[in-house]
């Protein structure tokens, strides 16, 4: 037994004619005759019964062509799943993403566009860090990433969103607070809190070395995972942090300052990531797609990786 003999069968059931089912499936009659005997020869009962000029269907029919048209239907219904998923418009798709500055960035806006362009496709956010990110997927249990850094690696597909200035975060009542202008040789003496070098390594390693170039040794006293924890610490003084300048949102809540640190010229970015491999997959192009649609910076052609030193770039001198 096919498909086709139950779809035959169930439109034979509706027309109550083989003459007019065959019209309407654009078959011949007596093919079609041929194989609804076959069918009821396999199954060992009849489904049909002569009336006047046309059938009727004998009760096994009936009761056959009810659960026919819920087999077809289920069938139906699988495949347009299928051709969903395939397509981009259905399923679930993983996205990691930084935690602490969601809701200052651009991912809210990301997200927000692709419901826009994939209203029925599900979404599970994960927080994790950009390097949990790249490991994620690489072992593909996440489609997609959102995070500060660019990987460094060609296997990983990346797109810079945004960009902005790192600059220093302090407490009003901060010595600092005070000066016009901050140096880096203003922060020689200072505990200085960072998120884990394990985490975010090349950044430790500009902002120590921005300082190396300044003749100036920075301190880092203390690596925090949470930046809400992180901010707290600052908060009451007891050290200073980095921050790019647009998510001194976050910390102004709290009435933190930030300042530009004169000598610094580090740019820290938003980027998403995705693996190269992924490039055509329809979920993947609408989530590019949509990250180049709210991004305030030029795009080159999504899916192309771009370098590695796009997450941040030391400013020209001035």
């Amino acid at each position: 037994m096919e498909l086709r003999h139950l779809r035959y069968f169930v439109t034979i059931a509706e027309e109550q004619s083989f003459r007019r089912a065959a019209t309407r499936l654009h078959v011949s009659q007596s093919p079609l005759s041929r194989q609804m005997k076959d069918l009821e020869e396999e199954m060992g009962v009849e489904l049909f019964a002569p009336e006047g000029r046309g059938i009727k269907l004998t009760a096994a029919g009936k009761s056959f062509a009810e659960r026919a048209r819920s087999i077809l239907a289920s069938v139906d219904a699988a495949v347009d799943e299928a051709r969903g998923i395939a397509e981009g418009r259905l399923g679930t798709v993983v996205i990691g993403f930084e935690t602490g500055t969601t809701f200052m960035g651009s991912f809210l806006s990301l997200v927000a566009a692709f419901r826009r362009r994939a209203p029925r496709v599900g979404l599970e956010l994960v927080p994790m860090s950009s390097l949990e990110q790249w490991t994620a997927l690489r072992q593909g249990t996440i489609a997609f990433g959102h995070g500060a850094y660019a990987p460094d690696d060609d296997a990983l597909g990346h797109l810079e969103m945004t960009r902005d200035r790192l600059g220093l975060l302090l407490s009003p009542e901060h010595r600092l607070a005070r000066l016009k202008k901050i140096r880096l040789r203003d922060l020689e003496s200072e505990r200085l809190l960072l998120q884990p070098r394990q985490l975010y390594p090349r950044l430790h390693a500009d902002i120590i070395t921005a300082g190396r170039a300044q003749g100036v040794t920075l301190h880092v006293t203390a690596e925090v995972l949470d930046l809400e924890a992180l901010l707290a610490l600052v908060v009451i003084g007891d050290a200073v942090t980095f921050l790019s300048e647009k998510f001194w949102e976050l910390a102004s809540q709290t009435s933190l300052l930030w300042r530009p640190v004169e000598d610094l010229r580090i740019d820290l970015s938003e980027v998403v990531t995705w693996r190269a491999e992924d490039d055509g997959a329809p979920v993947v192009r609408a989530l590019i797609e949509s990250a180049r649609e709210v991004s305030p910076l030029p795009q080159h052609a999504a899916g192309r990786a771009r370098s590695p030193k796009a997450a941040w770039r030391k400013r020209d001198e001035r």
